[in-house]
């Protein structure tokens, strides 16, 4: 007696009926709507595999009008494409049979039907009202009725159809109505040669020279087996051949085992066949990973939460799920990451950072630990960009680094927590103040103007005062990027002070672009314009800077008052002046790039 489960299971195959779709893992919308259409097609096939009284419709009952609630309240509505063979979404081919006997869009398709839509507000009756249609189709008679006829009687409000005249259609398909229509056009004949000896139709009484009669077969055969022209490929048919091949050899089987492990973790409802469908998928993963296919990676953990935020998942399911994520970032595999992105070649390093952030907390530290092992420049940018996004709520986890006494490690931390951006760093930023390394602490500068507030201003007008001129200029720009009207009162000061004519040329264009960067109140610009205009300043050169830094300074602002000043400076009897202003017009400064994590 053959197995009853085996039976449904083969019935309820949707394996060769869904093509796979590129990049439809990295797409939400297509990926519930070929779950959809998944369940559909799962659900017709059950009607009409089960008898009405069977338990085991119960199951599809319920979840069937819930996945089409969800997908609607989320999309508004659904639409299926209809083609001969095909069912399609948005132009995206869900389904594909080719068979007219089992195929559910060729039923459609040979009633007229070119579209089937669905509508927010869709209720449980009208989905069961559709699937009776569609399993009383296969037992109606074709002249009495069809499958609009039947829509339109039901009347549905959320289910709404396009259809097309019949005979309208420029290729109608043909379809025996028996076995005698079917068998009355087929050609018996062999394509190359046709037998002249019919001993069945020859005249019994006619003598018949039997070995004649072979022989003459034997020649035919032996000329058309010769003849290479019959069945050798022209240069077309073996190009597409080839293609076909390549699509092979693809890995896209790998797609497929998600498919059907994804499919799984639907219907499964046992916990043990259920961790074994999970540990299959983080094998997937392990394998996307040691491949260095980090996009297919990103489809797939992507997968994983769609499936969580999409189902209405037990307590022992979640658990099962979150922990395939928090393994996804376990230490084995992130050095194993690690080892990818030494080698550099073939690894895209933007698809790295793309999966990285999909990590979940327990992923930092070993990150973190990469850091510190010196990771080639291009690789460190890439995790500390990533620790920034999967560490925002993981403060805490990042503080005890900034005591490491690798100068490197402490620099990197304290790029991620300026990237974080919140005030609560800030005392672990100011430590890095006293750091004896200088690369740490302008870091530390960076920081604190991507961090902005009161107390970044504080701490940024600390560093105006420094002995190095990178770390004061550094600090300058930042200020002017926080954008305080606090910052501006130090920044006229520094400007104005007996000192400053002394500093070096990119200090003095950096205080500068400070002070443009603040704003135009009334003191700036006063004080601009006597910087520009004054005369009998130190040497020529260091006046010119001065007066070149006050100008772009102005140019920056950008206000009415300051354009006047500019315009009058050009024709200045001043050379000096006249060549400060007519720069600044010309070319009006944007504000410098700040934040960029030194090498």
């Amino acid at each position: 007696m053959p197995d009853e489960s085996s039976g449904e299971k083969k019935v309820l195959d949707l394996a060769e009926e869904m093509p796979s779709i590129e990049g439809a893992e990295s797409d939400e919308e297509i990926l519930l709507a070929r779950d959809l259409t998944k369940s559909f097609l799962k659900a017709i096939k059950a009607f009409r595999f089960y008898p009405p009284e069977n338990p085991a419709l119960k199951s599809f009952q319920e979840l069937l009008p819930k996945k089409f609630q969800f997908f609607l309240n989320k999309y508004n509505s659904f639409i299926f494409q209809i083609g001969e063979y095909t069912l399609s979404y948005k132009g995206k081919v869900l389904y594909e049979n080719w068979d007219v006997k089992t195929s559910l869009a060729f039923l459609f398709y040979k009633d007229g039907l070119r579209e089937l839509r669905f509508m927010k507000g869709l209720e449980e009756q009208e989905v069961r009202g559709l699937i009776d249609i569609i399993v009383k189709c296969d037992n109606i008679n074709q002249l009495e009725d069809d499958f609009i006829t039947l829509m339109w009687e039901k009347d549905f409000n959320h289910i709404s159809y396009r259809a097309t005249d019949e005979f309208l259609e420029d290729m109608p398909v043909y379809i025996p109505d028996n076995v005698d229509q079917f068998r009355k056009d087929l050609v018996f004949k062999p394509i190359a040669h046709e037998v002249e000896v019919d001993f069945l139709e020859n005249d019994l009484e006619e003598e018949v020279n039997l070995d004649e009669a072979l022989s003459k077969l034997i020649e035919e055969l032996h000329s058309f087996v010769s003849n290479r022209s019959v069945y050798s490929l022209t240069p077309e048919e073996v190009e597409k051949m080839r293609k076909e091949v390549e699509e092979e050899i693809k890995p896209n089987y790998v797609l497929n085992i998600v498919d059907v492990i994804f499919e799984i973790l639907e219907w499964e409802k046992e916990p043990e066949p259920y961790q074994i469908a999970v540990n299959t998928l983080i094998k997937v993963l392990d394998a996307m990973q040691i491949l260095g296919e980090f996009r297919k990676a990103i489809d797939l953990v992507r997968r994983v939460y769609i499936f969580q935020r999409t189902f209405e998942l037990r307590d022992w399911q979640l658990e099962i799920i979150r922990k395939f994520l928090v393994d996804a970032g376990d230490d084995q595999r992130i050095d194993r990451i690690g080892r990818l992105l030494e080698q550099e070649e073939g690894v895209q390093l933007e698809e790295v950072h793309n999966y990285l952030i999909l990590l979940q907390r327990n992923a930092i530290k070993p990150l973190v630990r990469l850091l510190g092992e010196r990771q080639k420049s291009k690789a460190r940018r890439v995790i500390c960009d990533a620790l920034s996004e999967i560490g925002k709520n993981a403060l805490e986890l990042f503080i005890p680094y900034m005591d490491d006494p690798r100068w490197y490690l402490v620099r990197n931390i304290t790029y991620i927590l300026g990237r974080i951006g919140k005030e609560e760093s800030l005392p672990y930023i100011q430590k890095a103040f006293n750091h004896e390394e200088p690369r740490v602490r302008r870091e530390a500068i960076q920081a604190l103007g991507l961090i902005g507030g009161a107390k970044a201003v504080g701490l940024l007008v600390k560093c105006l005062k420094d002995e190095d001129s990178r770390i004061r200029t550094t600090a300058a720009l930042n200020l002017g990027k926080v954008g305080k009207k606090a910052a501006l009162e130090p920044l006229l000061e520094i400007v104005q002070s007996k000192d400053f004519q002394k500093r070096g040329s990119e200090e003095i264009k950096g205080f500068f672009d400070a002070i443009g960067m603040v704003g135009s109140s009334r003191e700036s610009i006063l004080v601009l314009r006597q910087l520009l205009e004054r005369k009998g300043w130190f040497g020529r050169g260091k006046t010119d800077e001065i007066r070149v830094g006050a100008a772009q300074a102005l140019a920056t602002i950008g206000t009415p008052e300051v354009m006047t000043i500019l315009e009058s400076g050009k024709d200045s009897k001043d050379e000096s002046i006249r060549n400060a202003c007519l720069q600044a017009l010309k070319s009006k400064p944007s504000a410098p790039h700040l934040g960029e994590m030194e090498e």
